[in-house]
């Protein structure tokens, strides 16, 4: 027994030789595998082979710093810190790793640690030129500029060939003003490579930062010739020609850049990004697909080309090519960012909500997800929780233009005109000539009354883009306040000769006929802009309509009714003629010839919503209100859309009934289908007043108003809201405003105890 009792435990032992040498032949063979995969460039194997190799070994330290520098190579850096902390814990004395260590702390802004880590490695190797350079790096972020030149020249003794040291050594001699030593040094360092074409790019930035644009020419032009394979030299060059606005050289360089055939997805998307900068569009789609064609499984180009045509309004082509991405990649992120544009340039809200939250959770730093987040909000008309999220996206991104452009509207749209400017003037620091931001600027300045300054914006909008006929617009409506009307006319006209269509500015030119008692122009006018509407009906009808206001203002209603049913008949969803119409009844007394009238018409054709609408229209004005909402209701059955029925049936339903929700959805309706027209508006605040919702109710009233400024009871609407905002001033005057435009409007009464309230 003693025998089999020896040799049983000899086989043990043996067996546990042969295990455990079987586990170190394991790991060195998948360590083996990985170093293969790495130089080739096979990463993703290279990480699964050294995952395994630890697994095996937990202690294995070769392994994890090999492991370490592949996640960096897949991305995957949050990982590679990971590893080179688990490196540096089993071997202490490892610099290779306590150097990568110091490098990811630096680039994390984490400068002590960082400095720390170094400190420890240059005690123990002085020499080290690449902690040197941590250090370094560390003075020039503290602005310790001696000290890091101090660092640089050791590392020169210690290799006088270090171009990074030249370079950097360069740029401290430039901040010092000392411009002919930078230029030695960083020429000395392009002598040492002169296929290294960040150092061009470095020496042309220079050159063209101390106003040297020849010489700047003259080293790209060297760049081309030793680098004549380089497709990076034609692009520098190129980009250079384009600063200096050479078009022509720009692309001649460019398209050298794609004749090298030397990375040509890049070569071509350059091109495409050029042609897309000077407006060449075919060019830019042109180019845009070479470059895909050249890398057909490339995504990013794909989504590229599908925001290119999002951009250029081909929104169908944008869909068509962005779902495609999306069926071979539904996670993609810049696709789903896309989907998500596109979705809200349709307002189609309800679609597009799901998409912005998944988005957002996939990425809740975003400022790009935060800002579709308001565009989300604006459409569904949640001016709040809009404005949350632009300045959420602005803290993410203090120079992201397009939400400060959109705070800086939304502040203006709430009358929040101080922080309107303020966003405005942060904007114009991002972009000095960005027409949008001084826009902006300017309205917020006229808001304020501060009519001089506000001028000066506009005359420099003008300077900046003679032929847009906005600011000849604002300057006219800045001179008409003031009262200055020969001034006002003679913008007004010049707007009017950069686009004659614009209805706001043709109405202002009759306005001021009309206070001059010019009613003869005024006609003659109108008479001249229905040949320039052409087959525009919504234009005519808003033409008709104002002629027959010039007939209004002469006591001619026989001639006002005629243009009147002329503008209802361009256009049957505009409100305003129903309503004056029915006014030139009641005064007339003509109620029931009217009503006979379109009873007849009824009775020839029961689906005449029109004819509806106008018995609505006779009865309210009688004092009729359930007969006049009953055909209302009968002009909505035969025509669901119906834009003037919808409002005055939500308006009776919000001051007449409890039935505020309908109310609010029939006026949702009528604003769809006519989203400019003022009485709608006003009806639209209304329910939101009723609703206690009074910052969109301002918002409605707002808008109805610039285009009723005389009319009573929106100024009436409008002051009492803000008297529920609490904004007293504000209440007072526009209620004082509806007091002295009219003294018999409904609501007078109730306005003057209201300011008799205010004033306590």
């Amino acid at each position: 027994m003693k025998v089999i009792y020896r040799f049983f435990i000899a086989f043990a032992v043996s067996f546990f030789i042969i295990g455990c040498q079987s586990d170190q032949e394991k790991k060195e063979d998948f360590y083996t595998k990985a170093d293969n995969y790495y130089t080739n460039k096979e990463y993703k194997k290279a990480e699964i082979e050294l995952k395994n190799a630890v697994k095996i070994d937990p202690q294995y330290v070769k392994a994890h710093y090999l492991l370490a520098e592949t996640m960096v190579k897949l991305g995957n850096l949050k990982g590679a810190f990971g590893m080179y902390s688990k490196v540096v814990q089993l071997d202490p004395d490892n610099y290779k790793a306590q150097l990568k260590l110091a490098e990811f702390l630096f680039l994390g802004k984490q400068i002590e640690p960082a400095m720390e880590k170094i400190t420890k490695i240059l005690e123990k190797e002085p020499e080290n030129i690449t902690a040197l350079h941590i250090k370094a790096q560390v003075f020039l972020f503290k602005k310790f500029y001696e000290k890091a030149s101090q660092i640089y020249d050791l590392i020169l003794k210690i290799d006088d060939k270090n171009i990074a040291a030249l370079q950097n050594l360069a740029r401290i001699k430039a901040i010092d003003n000392k411009l002919e030593e930078a230029e030695a040094l960083l020429l000395q360092a392009l002598e040492l490579d002169k296929q290294n074409i960040k150092l061009y790019s470095f020496l042309t930035g220079f050159y063209l930062q101390s106003k040297n644009p020849g010489k700047a020419e003259l080293l790209l032009l060297d760049a081309v010739k030793n680098n004549p394979d380089n497709e990076q030299s034609y692009i520098l060059l190129g980009s250079y020609y384009l600063s200096q606005k050479k078009v022509d050289k720009a692309e001649k360089a460019y398209l050298d850049a794609v004749k090298t055939k030397n990375n040509l997805p890049k070569s071509y998307m350059t091109l495409a990004k050029f042609y897309e900068q000077i407006n060449e569009r075919t060019k830019a789609l042109n180019s845009y697909q070479k470059a895909s064609a050249a890398d057909p499984d490339n995504l990013s180009i794909k989504n590229i080309i599908a925001r290119f045509h999002f951009n250029n309004k081909e929104i169908d082509k944008a869909t068509l090519l962005n779902n495609s991405i999306l069926e071979e990649r539904p996670q993609y992120y810049p696709a789903r960012l896309l989907k998500a544009e596109i979705l809200l340039s349709n307002r189609q809200f309800d679609e597009v909500f799901p998409i912005i939250e998944s988005l957002e959770k996939d990425e809740p730093k975003s400022f790009r997800v935060q800002y579709l987040k308001g565009l989300y909000n604006i459409g569904k008309n949640q001016l709040d929780e809009a404005k949350t999220s632009i300045i959420k996206s602005t803290e993410l991104n203090p120079r992201f233009l397009k939400a400060k452009l959109l705070l800086a509207n939304l502040y203006l749209k709430e009358k929040s005109y101080e922080n309107a400017r303020m966003e405005a003037i942060e904007a114009i620091k991002l972009s000095p000539d960005n027409y949008s931001a001084l826009m902006i600027k300017a309205n917020a300045l006229m808001a304020q009354q501060k009519f001089g300054e506000a001028e000066k914006d506009l005359l420099k909008l003008i300077e900046l883009s003679p032929e847009n006929p906005l600011a000849y617009y604002r300057i006219g409506l800045l001179k008409a306040a003031l009262k200055k009307y020969d001034d006002a006319y003679n913008y007004f006209l010049k707007a009017y000769g950069k686009n004659n269509k614009n209805l706001d500015v043709f109405l202002q030119i009759v306005r001021i006929h009309i206070i001059n008692k010019e009613f003869d122009k005024a006609h003659e006018f109108c008479s001249s802009q229905l040949n320039i509407a052409e087959e525009n009906n919504a234009a005519k009808a808003v033409i008709y309509n104002t002629r027959a206001n010039i007939f209004l203002q002469q006591k001619n209603p026989a001639e006002a009714k005629k243009f009147f049913l002329q503008a209802i008949k361009a256009n049957p969803k505009f409100i305003s003629p129903y309503n004056a119409i029915a006014k030139i009844y009641l005064s007339n007394k003509e109620i029931d010839q009217a009503i006979e009238q379109y009873h007849s018409i009824l009775k020839i054709n029961p689906d005449n919503a029109f004819a509806h609408m106008m018995l609505g229209t006779i009865y309210d004005s009688e004092k009729k209100y359930n007969k006049a909402a009953d055909h209302y209701r009968m002009a909505l059955e035969i025509k669901p859309d119906y834009a003037p029925a919808a409002n005055n049936l939500a308006y009776h339903l919000a001051v007449r009934t409890n039935e505020i929700d309908k109310a609010l959805e029939l006026a949702r309706i009528a604003k769809a289908n006519f989203p400019e027209d003022p009485a709608i508006a006003d009806t639209l605040g209304l329910i939101y007043y009723k609703k206690a919702l009074y910052k969109n109710a301002e918002s409605e009233f707002t808008d109805s108003l610039k285009k009723l400024s005389d009319n009573a009871v929106i100024n009436f609407h409008l002051g009492r809201n803000y008297a529920k905002l609490g904004e007293k001033q504000l209440a007072k005057k526009y209620l004082n405003n509806a007091l002295k435009i009219d003294k018999n409007f409904k609501g007078y009464q109730e306005a003057e105890k209201l300011i008799s309230i205010l004033n306590q």
